[in-house]
């Protein structure tokens, strides 16, 4: 695909629990933008299991490092790369609280050896997350010497005062075209098990805007530790609970987009349970109590706004209401992740267009 002289080598970083899908996802586009970049791919995967590397989708041939015991050869197969490597970190999230001076101070001589080797560095969409003052300024650095430097809200851009805003990578999983609208008959519910159970006053809202939109309630999990939750919300809500369970997690991954397709809306407080959501047509809102602006400001990026409600108010009627205002903006999501999509083909060719100007 690229002209080349002689042997090349690209290295991208997919680390992950296989417990979360979104985080498979994310991870999976991010080794779609390494795919035959080189002639030579290299994956650090961590400490992750044989299921992560299927749910990746792991071509045949890649060298597969597996273990934090593997950094050192990694490096050494970074320094040792023939001219003009690629190097891909990976999406999702970046703590750059205090504790991870060392970790980036590896990414940015990383980052170095590449630019010094004539080499090409792609960072995908990105946030950051609990920022301090050193772990951020090595990041700041190791950014501003990426040819591609992308985050994935305005707030993370202006903390990192470089680089430029993009979609997150998840939009890039695929537009499905779900089931026709008036033949969807599902509210979908998935919540963090790790934050308190909802109160009374939010099961009241849901369970009432549900049987008045004429919809049935399903609890669904999209990450392992969320399960019990789930569990806790169908019996409270009244509706079916859909467990995780034993189910192979690409099995499980497919099930869920299934499920996506024929759903009118879907509440969550999970970011890529919603962008799944969006990406089969369903409504994608977030319902709960004091929520991060992480949702929001994601979403916003590709000018959906308005998708998040703080609902720890009590108030059932402000939360009914706030349902009622959401159910009919399937064409303005679809129109937005149509948006997305076309904007992370223009960046993904983009990167083949640079690596083939430095390969010539």
């Amino acid at each position: 695909m690229f002209a080349r002289r002689g042997a090349t080598r690209s290295l991208v970083s997919l680390t992950g629990p296989a417990g979360n899908i979104g985080d498979a996802l994310i991870r999976r586009e991010t080794l779609e933008w390494a795919r035959e970049t080189s002639t030579e791919l290299i994956a650090y995967t961590g400490s992750a299991p044989d299921v992560w590397l299927r749910q990746l989708g792991m071509p045949e041939g890649a060298v597969v490092l597996r273990s934090k015991r593997s950094v050192a050869r990694w490096l050494w197969l970074l320094a040792t790369a023939p001219r003009h490597p690629i190097l891909i970190f990976e999406a999702g999230e970046i703590p750059l609280d205090r504790g991870n001076e060392i970790r980036e101070l590896v990414f940015l001589v990383e980052t170095l050896i590449t630019r010094l080797k004539g080499g090409i560095v792609v960072r995908p969409p990105r946030g950051i997350r609990a920022p301090s003052w050193l772990p951020l300024t090595i990041h700041r650095l190791a950014a501003r010497a990426s040819q591609i430097t992308l985050w994935r809200d305005a707030a993370t851009l202006s903390i990192a005062r470089c680089g430029r805003l993009a979609p997150d990578i998840g939009f890039g999983s695929g537009i499905r075209g779900g089931q026709p609208w008036q033949e969807r008959s599902e509210l979908l519910v998935s919540l963090r098990g790790t934050r308190p159970m909802p109160d009374e006053a939010w099961v009241r809202a849901v369970r009432e805007y549900a049987d008045r939109a004429g919809l049935t309630i399903r609890t669904i999990v999209q990450v392992r530790e969320d399960e019990e939750r789930a569990r806790e919300l169908a019996d409270a809500l009244g509706g079916t609970f859909e467990p995780w369970g034993t189910t192979d997690p690409l099995a499980q991954e497919e099930l869920l987009r299934e499920r996506y397709d024929g759903a009118r809306m879907v509440i969550s407080d999970r970011m890529h349970v919603l962008v799944l959501a969006a990406l089969s047509g369903a409504v994608p809102v977030e319902l709960v109590p004091r929520p991060t602006a992480k949702i929001t400001e994601a979403f916003a990026a590709i000018g959906y706004h308005g998708l998040s409600l703080d609902a720890a108010s009590g108030d059932t009627h402000e939360m009914t209401t706030f349902l009622d205002s959401q159910q009919d903006r399937a064409p303005e999501t679809a129109a937005c992740v149509h948006e997305a999509e076309k904007s992370l083909t223009r960046i993904h060719d983009e990167i083949r267009t640079i690596i083939s100007r430095v390969r010539a």
